[in-house]
C-alpha cells in the first residue's frame, strides 16, 4: 500500500484542477459541459506526461497520460444525459456520424497503442498470468466481467434479441480491457511500462509512506468527503432535490422541523402535493419512511438541510475505519477508508438528499457495537447495536432486516462461549423499542400498527399488493416501463435486476477504467477465508433480500438499492490487491511487485476519480431529470416575498422545482411565498380564499418555456387573480 500516501499530492495537482476547470469552462450551462471537461482532460494529459517525464517515470509517463486521456474518451460513447434512463453506449450509426466518431477513433488508437506494447511482451503477460490465476479462478473472473459488462437493454429484452447486448458488451468489454493493460503498463505489473522507474524511487516512497504518523488519516478522509461532497451538492446537484423520494423527504422533513407528524388537509391538496403526499380523511401526510426526515429536520431547522448529507458521509467513513481496523488491522482499514474517501459512488450520494447515507451510518454502527459486543459483553455495547440496527427500519426496512439477519448469524457464528446472553438480550430489548416505535408511527398515521403508509398509498393508487415482496405477475405493475421491462416480478427480472446493478457496482464505486470490481471478483475466484465471512455475507445477503423486490432502484445515484456493499466492495478490494501481492512477491515475478499492485490501486481510483466525478457533475446531475434550481434565482430578483405563487407547467419537474421554497408547514401565516399548482380556475380561487392576504404572481415552469424559470405576470391583486382565466398567460 506504499503508493497511496502520493494520493494527496497528485489529487490537489490533478483533480481539484480538472473539477474546477471543467465547471468554470463550462458554467453549467452549455449543453455540451461534458465534452469541454473532457476536452480539458485531453489536454491536461500532455502536460502531465511532461512532468512525470521530467521526474524520472521513464516510459510509464506515457502510460499514466494514456490512461487519463483515454478513459475520459471512452465516457463520451457513453448515452447518459440529465434524463432518466439506464447508462448505454450510443448506437454505432451515432458513433458513426457525429461528433461522438471522434472519441471511438481515439478509442482505435489506444487499441493500437496498447496492442504495440503487448506484442512485445507477450511472454511476459503470459507468465505473469500463469503465476497470479489458475484456470478456475480465472474463469471465475471472467464470467463475473462478462455478467458485469454491460446493461440489458429494456427494449432488446422485450424483444428477445440479442444484438443489443452483444454492442454493449464488445465496447464495454474494450474499454475495460484497455483499461487494465494501460493501468497495468502505467505501474509496471507488466514489464514494458513502469520498469523504468529509478528502484530508489520507489525506495523514497515505500519509507514516506510507512514514516507517516497516520493516527490523523480517519479524521483528513471525513473531511475530505464532508467537503467534495458539500461542493457536489452546491455545484452539481444545485442544493436541490432531484429525484421525487428526494422531494418527498424534504417536504417531510419541513413539517417534522415544526414538530408535526401530519398536516391538516390543505385548501387543494393536488396543488400543493409533493411527490408520494398522501391525502388520507383529515390527515396529509407523506408515505415514505419516516428516519430521515426526522434527521433531515434538523438541518432544514438550521437552514442547511443540504450538508446534512456530506457529515454523514464523514461519519461513515469514521464508522468504516474503526470497524474495518477492529475486523482486521489498520492497514487494512487504512486502505479502505482511502478508496473510499476517492469513491465517486460515495461522494454523490453524500451530495445527494437520498435516504442511503443515513442507512449505511445506521448499518456500520450496528455492526461496530456488535463486533465490540462479541468481544466484551458490553452491555453498553449492545444497547447501541439493537438501536442503530432499530433504527435502520425506520430508514430503510428493508435494509433493516437485511442487516438484522447478518448481524445476527455473525455474531451467533462466534460460537456459545462468545454468545454473552445478557448482552444479546440487551440488544433484542433495544432493537424490539425502536420496533415499537415504528409501530406507533404507522398508527398514528393510517390507524393500524401493521398498515405502513407506504403500502396504504400506492394500495390506493394502483392496486392492492401492487408493491409487496414476493414472485408473481401482479407484483409491481406501474407501468415504469423505461425502468421495468416485463411485467410481474420472477426469476428473470431477478437477473435482469441483478445486471443492471452488478453493472453500476462495476462502475461507480471507484470510476476504475478496467472495472471497480476487479480485485472482488478476484477474491471470489480464490478460496474463501473465515475473516472475510461478514463482508462477503452483507454483500450476498444484501443481493439475497433485495432480489425478492420488483424494483432495482433504477440508475439514480449509481446502483443505490446495493449501497450497503459499498464497504464490502472496498475491504475485498483491498483484501484482493493484498492477496495479489503477497503472491507476485512469494513468486518474486518481478521486482518491487507487490509495491505495483498499490500503484495499480493508487493510479486507478484517482485517475477513475478525475475522470469520473466532473463527467457524472457535468453530464448528468447538472438539472438531472429536469429539475432547476431556477426558482431561486426568481425569488431573489423579483423579491417575492409574503406571497402566492402559480407555477405553470406538469407536476414533474416544474412543479417538483419549486416544492423544496415552500415553507414548513403551509400555514396562512408562514412568511415567504408559497408555491402552488396552477391547476384549474377553481383550484386557484380556493388558494386566493385560503391565503386571501397574499398577492399573486404566475410563473412559467421549464416544461412551457424549454428553457428556465420565467415570470409571466404580477404581482396582482388576489380577487383580480381569481378571475384569470388560464388561457390568458
Amino acid at each position: 500500500m506504499s503508493l497511496l500516501s502520493c494520493a494527496a499530492c497528485l489529487l490537489d495537482h490533478t483533480s481539484s484542477t480538472a473539477m474546477v476547470a471543467g465547471l468554470a469552462l463550462s458554467g453549467f450551462q452549455s449543453p455540451r459541459a461534458a465534452l469541454y471537461g473532457t476536452a480539458f482532460l485531453v489536454v491536461l494529459s500532455l502536460p502531465l506526461w511532461l512532468f512525470l517525464r521530467t521526474k524520472g517515470w521513464g516510459k510509464a509517463a506515457g502510460w499514466i497520460a494514456l490512461a487519463l486521456a483515454g478513459q475520459a474518451c471512452s465516457l463520451q460513447l457513453l448515452w447518459v444525459g440529465p434524463e432518466i434512463r439506464l447508462q448505454l453506449f450510443y448506437g454505432w450509426q451515432v458513433l458513426l456520424k457525429s461528433y461522438q466518431g471522434i472519441f471511438l477513433l481515439a478509442l482505435l488508437l489506444q487499441i493500437i497503442f496498447v496492442l504495440w506494447g503487448v506484442s512485445a511482451h507477450r511472454a511476459e503477460v503470459k507468465h505473469l498470468l500463469k503465476n497470479v490465476l489458475s484456470l478456475p479462478s480465472l474463469a471465475v473472473i471472467l464470467g463475473l466481467e462478462c455478467y458485469a459488462a454491460a446493461t440489458i437493454d429494456l427494449d432488446v429484452a422485450r424483444a428477445f434479441v440479442g444484438k443489443g447486448f452483444i454492442h454493449e458488451a464488445a465496447l464495454h468489454g474494450t474499454k475495460v480491457g484497455l483499461g487494465l493493460l494501460v493501468l497495468a503498463a502505467g505501474t509496471g505489473i507488466i514489464g514494458f511500462g513502469a520498469v523504468s522507474i529509478p528502484e530508489n524511487r520507489w525506495g523514497k516512497i515505500v519509507g514516506y509512506w510507512q514514516g507517516l504518523d497516520k493516527r490523523r488519516l480517519p479524521w483528513i478522509c471525513a473531511v475530505w468527503v464532508v467537503i467534495v461532497s458539500s461542493l457536489l451538492a452546491w455545484l452539481a446537484l444545485g442544493r436541490m432535490p432531484h429525484v421525487p423520494d428526494e422531494v418527498g423527504y424534504l417536504f417531510q422533513a419541513k413539517y417534522f422541523s415544526t414538530g408535526h407528524l401530519y398536516l391538516p388537509l390543505s385548501a387543494d391538496s393536488n396543488a400543493l402535493a409533493a411527490p408520494f403526499q398522501f391525502a388520507d380523511g383529515n390527515k396529509w401526510y407523506n408515505v415514505v419512511p419516516p428516519g430521515w426526515p426526522a434527521i433531515l429536520a434538523l438541518g432544514v431547522r438550521a437552514g442547511v438541510p443540504w450538508l446534512v448529507n456530506p457529515l454523514l458521509g464523514g461519519i461513515a467513513i469514521l464508522l468504516a475505519y474503526a470497524l474495518i481496523r477492529r475486523l482486521y488491522n489498520r492497514e487494512i482499514a487504512e486502505g479502505t477508508i482511502l478508496l473510499l474517501a476517492f469513491s465517486p459512488w460515495l461522494l454523490f450520494l453524500s451530495a445527494s438528499l437520498m435516504a442511503h447515507a443515513l442507512a449505511l451510518v445506521c448499518a456500520l454502527l450496528g455492526l461496530l457495537a456488535v463486533a465490540h459486543t462479541r468481544e466484551t459483553g458490553s452491555l453498553i455495547w449492545a444497547g447501541i447495536a439493537g438501536l442503530a440496527v432499530g433504527a435502520l427500519l425506520h430508514v430503510r426496512a428493508l435494509e433493516g432486516v437485511i442487516v438484522a439477519v447478518v448481524a445476527g448469524l455473525w455474531w451467533l457464528s462466534a460460537g456459545w462461549q462468545k454468545l454473552r446472553f445478557k448482552a444479546l438480550i440487551t440488544t433484542c430489548v433495544a432493537g424490539m423499542m425502536m420496533v415499537g416505535l415504528y409501530l406507533a408511527y404507522d398508527k398514528a398515521l393510517t390507524g393500524n400498527p401493521l398498515e405502513i403508509p407506504m403500502s396504504k398509498f400506492l394500495d390506493q393508487t394502483y392496486y392492492k399488493g401492487a408493491d409487496r415482496l414476493g414472485f408473481g405477475r401482479d407484483v409491481g405493475n406501474f407501468g415504469w416501463t423505461g425502468l421495468d421491462a416485463l411485467p410481474g416480478h420472477g426469476p428473470i427480472d431477478v437477473v435482469m435486476n441483478t445486471n443492471q446493478n452488478l453493472y453500476l457496482a462495476n462502475f461507480e464505486p471507484f470510476g476504475w477504467a478496467c472495472g471497480s470490481l476487479l480485485f472482488v471478483f478476484v477474491m471470489l475466484g480464490r478460496r474463501r477465508l473465515r475473516e472475510d465471512s461478514l463482508m462477503s455475507g452483507l454483500i450476498l445477503a444484501t443481493w439475497g433480500g433485495l432480489s425478492l423486490y420488483w424494483f432495482s432502484g433504477g440508475p439514480d445515484f449509481g446502483p443505490r438499492y446495493w449501497y450497503l456493499m459499498v464497504i464490502p466492495i472496498a475491504v475485498l478490494t483491498i483484501r484482493g490487491a493484498q492477496s495479489l501481492a503477497e503472491q507476485l512477491s512469494a513468486r518474486d515475478v518481478s521486482p518491487l511487485a507487490s509495491q505495483r499492485v498499490w500503484a495499480f490501486v493508487v493510479l486507478a481510483s484517482l485517475i477513475g476519480f478525475v475522470n469520473l466525478v466532473p463527467w457524472r457533475s457535468l453530464d448528468k446531475y447538472h438539472d438531472y431529470r429536469g429539475v432547476r434550481s431556477d426558482i431561486r434565482r426568481l425569488e431573489r430578483e423579483y423579491h417575492f416575498g409574503r406571497s402566492l405563487v402559480f407555477v405553470r407547467g406538469p407536476a414533474w419537474p416544474d412543479y417538483a422545482a419549486a416544492i423544496p421554497f415552500n415553507p414548513p408547514a403551509l400555514d396562512t401565516n408562514a412568511p415567504g411565498p408559497i408555491f402552488a399548482r396552477d391547476l384549474s380556475l377553481d383550484s386557484r380561487r380556493s388558494l386566493i380564499d385560503h391565503y386571501a392576504d397574499r398577492p399573486v404572481w404566475f410563473v412559467a415552469g421549464p416544461t412551457e418555456t424549454g428553457a428556465g424559470f420565467s415570470v409571466i405576470a404580477g404581482p396582482i391583486a388576489p380577487k383580480q387573480a381569481a378571475a384569470i382565466e388560464l388561457s390568458q398567460y
